[in-house]
C-alpha cells in the first residue's frame, strides 16, 4: 500500500517548504508527472523536493502495510507455475527494501524500478523491459495495476491488463474514470485476481 506513504511523503515535503495543500490537489498536481508539477509550481526546486520525498519513503518502509491476501495470492499463483514479475516507478533500492521487509522477494522472478529504465508508465518501456528480462511471452502475460497509467502502458505494450480497485484506493482515484481506460478485467481483491488467472 505505497500510495498512502507517498501521500504522507509529499505532504511532509510541502510542509517543510511552508506549503499546505488539500489531499486532492497533491494527488492531482504532485503524483506521477513531475515535469508538469515543476511547470505549475515554479518556486519549488522540484528535483530537490522529489529527492526528499523519496528519502522519506525509504525511511518509512518499515511502516508499509500490505493489501489483504498478498502472500496467499502470490503463493497460489507461484504453486500453479505462474511466473511473477514486478514493475514499479519507485527506485529499485526502495522496491528491494520493501520486498525484503514484507518477505515478498521469493515470489518474483524479476523486478524493474525507475532507475532501470528511467521512463515512467504510461510509457510502455518498463513493461517491455521486464518481458525481455524475464523472457515472458507477451501473448500470455497480463498486467495488474491500480492506476490508469498501468492500463495505458499495458495497452501500448500490447498486453492484457487487469485494474485493481481496492476500497483503500478510493481517495486516490475516481474508479469510474479509470475504468474508462478499458482494462481487459477489473478486480477488487487480489484473491479475485488469482481466481481470474487460474480459471482462464
Amino acid at each position: 500500500m505505497t500510495l498512502h506513504i507517498w501521500m504522507d511523503a509529499y505532504k511532509s515535503g510541502l510542509k517543510n517548504l511552508g506549503i499546505e495543500l488539500p489531499d486532492e490537489v497533491i494527488i492531482r498536481d504532485f503524483f506521477y508527472e513531475h515535469n508538469k508539477t515543476a511547470a505549475k509550481y515554479p518556486n519549488i526546486d522540484i528535483d530537490l523536493y522529489v529527492e526528499n520525498v523519496r528519502k522519506y519513503m525509504v525511511s518509512h518502509v518499515p511502516f508499509m502495510k500490505l493489501y489483504e491476501g498478498v502472500h496467499e495470492t502470490l503463493e497460489k499463483l507461484q504453486k500453479n507455475n505462474i511466473t511473477l514479475t514486478l514493475v514499479s516507478s519507485s527506485p529499485r533500492k526502495l522496491i528491494e527494501e520493501v520486498l525484503e521487509l514484507t518477505e515478498l522477494t521469493k515470489y518474483f522472478k524479476a523486478i524493474s524500478g525507475f532507475d532501470d529504465i528511467m521512463k515512467h508508465k504510461p510509457d510502455p518501456a518498463p513493461f517491455l523491459y521486464i518481458i525481455e528480462v524475464a523472457k515472458l511471452d507477451p501473448k500470455t502475460t497480463i498486467i495488474i495495476g491500480d492506476s490508469p497509467h498501468d492500463i495505458t502502458a499495458a495497452k501500448a505494450a500490447g498486453l492484457d491488463s487487469c485494474l485493481f480497485l481496492p476500497s483503500d484506493n478510493k481517495i486516490f482515484y475516481d474508479f469510474d474514470q479509470i475504468l474508462k481506460t478499458n482494462p481487459n478485467y477489473s478486480v477488487q481483491s487480489l484473491e479475485a485476481f488469482a481466481e481470474l488467472i487460474l480459471n482462464s
